[in-house]
């Protein structure tokens, strides 16, 4: 398979990883950029890439059959928008947008033109996302009852409290939207349900920034099942995660899971459920999180395989607009001290 693919790059924070995806990719044999002073030194040093002049150009040669955008929230959905409103399918970082009306503009453009929008949410590919999808999903825990997940990162401070992300104007939204969308996506993909409530509380600790540094949800999901999200730019001076940190865990009539992502990955399984163990013993599987490129090669792939193929790939923007609704639900919920209930 021939694949051109074209990239939009201007200060992203996880541009090297996706360039390193790309470099890796071999299905990718060229390359057409575009963007800021950073991507024309990408490409200079990629031997598969060419720089171009111009995006409207990137987007109307027909030989590239997807586009990777890599910026910031509000100038990605306008890019988003021009790419699938011609037919392009595009990946980008989550949350894809600064809002919900952005990404219905974009969910409306790939239903009429065929093109699709699939926000970076990687965990959907990793070993382990996958082995408690196949755990929940075959009852090892039975009826799921609740849920928690923790993301707890370095503080804006060590990042640069004058970057994109922590201006409401450009971002949109802060932690909620660069890391907690994560865990707002994982637990619909592993449980299979959505979001239907959500009460929350979010502040700005760093009163340099204007986006919120720490969030804490409590959800409902369409089973009946009831969770928390606690996610926060807390952590200094240090990198790295304690276990308490960067982790989900599951409850249910049967059985308790929890899901230790970093480092060594780890599941720990103590269950009743029949065909899983019957003695309630505690099982700890240790999960190989070895992956090829720099961040997110398997999405990547699915996206460049579901262009050629001209099918759904594995996240849509559907899955974006999702997690921007359950954000904004957050937002409101925080505003108005209510639950805000969300009808699917």
């Amino acid at each position: 398979m021939s694949f051109t693919l074209g990239v939009y790059l201007d200060d992203n924070p996880h541009a090297g990883g996706h360039m390193a995806d790309v470099a890796a990719l071999d299905a990718i044999d060229r390359v057409l950029m575009t963007g800021s002073e950073q991507a024309a030194q990408i490409a200079a040093d990629m031997h598969k890439a060419d720089l171009v002049g111009r995006w409207d150009a990137l987007v109307a040669d027909e030989e590239v059959g997807a586009i990777l955008v890599l910026t910031n929230n509000r100038d990605a959905a306008r890019l988003t928008l021009e790419a699938v409103e011609a037919g392009k399918y595009v990946y980008g970082e989550k949350p894809g947008a600064r809002n919900v009306a952005e990404m219905e503009a974009i969910v409306d453009a790939c239903r009429r033109t065929g093109g699709h929008f699939t926000p970076c949410y990687v965990r959907r590919t990793y070993a382990d996302t996958r082995e408690v999808r196949r755990l929940i999903g075959e009852g090892a825990l039975g009826e799921l009852w609740s849920l928690h997940a923790s993301w707890i990162t370095s503080q804006a401070d060590l990042r640069g409290v004058d970057h994109w992300l922590f201006d409401a104007e450009v971002a949109g939204g802060g932690i909620l939207y660069w890391l907690g969308c994560h865990w707002i996506d994982t637990l619909r993909f592993v449980t299979g349900q959505r979001i239907v409530a959500v009460a929350a509380m979010t502040a700005t600790q760093d009163t340099r920034i204007s986006v919120e540094d720490v969030a804490c949800l409590s959800v409902r999901l369409e089973g009946g099942a009831i969770g928390t999200i606690r996610c926060g730019y807390l952590q200094s001076p240090y990198h790295g995660y304690d276990d308490y940190q960067l982790m989900t865990a599951y409850e249910g009539s049967l059985g308790t899971l929890s899901h230790l992502s970093h480092g060594e990955v780890t599941l720990r399984l103590r269950t009743r459920a029949e065909g899983h163990s019957e003695a309630g013993e505690l099982q700890e599987m240790r999960i190989d999180d070895a992956r090829p490129g720099g961040y997110a090669y398997y999405l990547l792939r699915d996206v460049v395989e579901a262009a050629a193929e001209r099918r759904e790939p594995l996240a849509t923007e559907e899955d974006a607009l999702y997690v921007l609704r359950v954000a904004k639900a957050a937002y409101e919920a925080s505003a108005s001290g209510t639950t805000q209930a969300l009808q699917w």
